[in-house]
């Protein structure tokens, strides 16, 4: 099990090219696990953005020891949804997608 806090999403525009930015940390029962956001193979049409929290084991030798790690998702193009969906484990959470334009 993960625990996800300090979700952030945004669409970061500068130049006139646009990215899909999320930052987040996620408490996992070892050091050994390593989490990361991919996409899911089965998109849905609910009208929102939904990445997929998965938990990799690295195979390390460590102990059980709640470790708080950070973990980012960077995809060129942006999206035109307001929302962010993270699923994991039968849950989810959502957060807003901000814009943030850098303006020179």
């Amino acid at each position: 099990m993960a625990t996800i806090a300090n979700l952030v999403a945004i669409n970061d525009i500068a130049d006139g090219e646009q990215t899909f930015k999320v930052h987040c940390t996620v408490t996992v029962a070892s050091p050994a696990i390593e989490p990361v956001l991919v996409e899911p193979k089965i998109r849905h049409r609910g009208g929102w953005e939904v990445l997929e929290l998965q938990l990799l084991d690295s195979g390390e030798i460590a102990p059980q020891v709640l470790t708080e790690k950070t973990v980012t998702f960077e995809r060129a193009g942006g999206t035109h949804w307001k929302m962010l969906e993270i699923i994991h484990a039968g849950s989810q959470q959502r957060c807003e997608i901000r814009t943030v334009e850098m303006i020179d």
